[in-house]
């Protein structure tokens, strides 16, 4: 079994200096990502402040127009910014989960704005602890949170949880479930660094729960240069999980 350590980006500070920079946006604000506006409030991912976070949006803006899926679920939605652009790039049935209420909150305030409520909702849970088996997805995706801390996550502030993932005992509840919420073509897929992440343990984990991994979004093999990471070039992939 893979025991987890704390990496350094955690032990020298550089994952808690971005969260430091989140937590002074104590009053909810308006951003711009890939030309539209979204409502972030306090104590919910700011996008803008993650160094990754535009890569992401790139690549699931790629994957969204390579599948073109009808539904879509995002799990861990903070904000809502990745569901709502999913929706406003046609998919027609849109779920966006998060474990905070201040998140689920903003979600359905950015839903309203783009007024999207006949088509999209706003899921209070963890993960897939919300939905029976009748809840089928075309597409289920989650950009998870892949930095260890030796820290239990109930002692894990609203904000730490969007970045820290104890054990990745969450990521083991996305491969648990996933399969189970699926349409018959349906796909699951997940965004992961393997340079700031722990991808040891994302192997031990799918081999557990008899998955396989795929990188199916990497346009132009995505990096970004981070000053406050070192200068080093820091990979995001959105990778798909197949059930073997």
């Amino acid at each position: 079994m893979v025991k987890l350590e704390e990496n350094q980006y955690v032990r020298d500070g550089h994952v808690h200096a971005h969260l430091d920079i989140a937590c002074t946006y104590n009053e909810t604000h308006t951003i711009e990502l890939v030309g539209h506006e979204f409502i972030i409030y306090p104590n919910v991912f700011n996008p803008t402040v993650f160094p990754l976070s535009d890569h992401v949006i790139k690549m699931w803006l790629h994957l969204i127009h390579l599948i073109k899926p009808e539904s879509v679920l995002e799990i861990g939605s903070g904000a809502g910014y990745l569901a709502i652009l999913a929706a406003l790039n046609g998919a027609n049935r849109v779920t966006a989960t998060d474990i905070t209420h201040d998140a689920i909150e903003n979600i359905e305030a950015n839903i309203e704005k783009y007024n999207l409520g006949d088509r999209m909702q706003a899921v209070y849970g963890s993960v897939f602890e919300p939905f029976d088996k009748n809840n089928r997805f075309d597409v289920i995706f989650w950009d998870i949170p892949f930095c260890h801390i030796d820290k239990p996550m109930e002692e894990l502030s609203a904000l730490e949880r969007t970045v820290f993932n104890p054990g990745y005992i969450l990521f083991e509840a996305y491969l648990k479930g996933a399969h189970q919420h699926l349409t018959d073509t349906g796909r699951v897929f997940m965004a992961f660094s393997n340079m700031m992440g722990h991808p040891e343990k994302i192997l031990e984990l799918i081999n557990k729960y008899d998955w396989r991994l795929e990188v199916v979004v990497n346009p132009e093999h995505v990096t970004s240069n981070i000053e406050s990471m070192h200068d080093n070039n820091v990979d995001m992939e959105i990778y798909e999980l197949i059930k073997l």
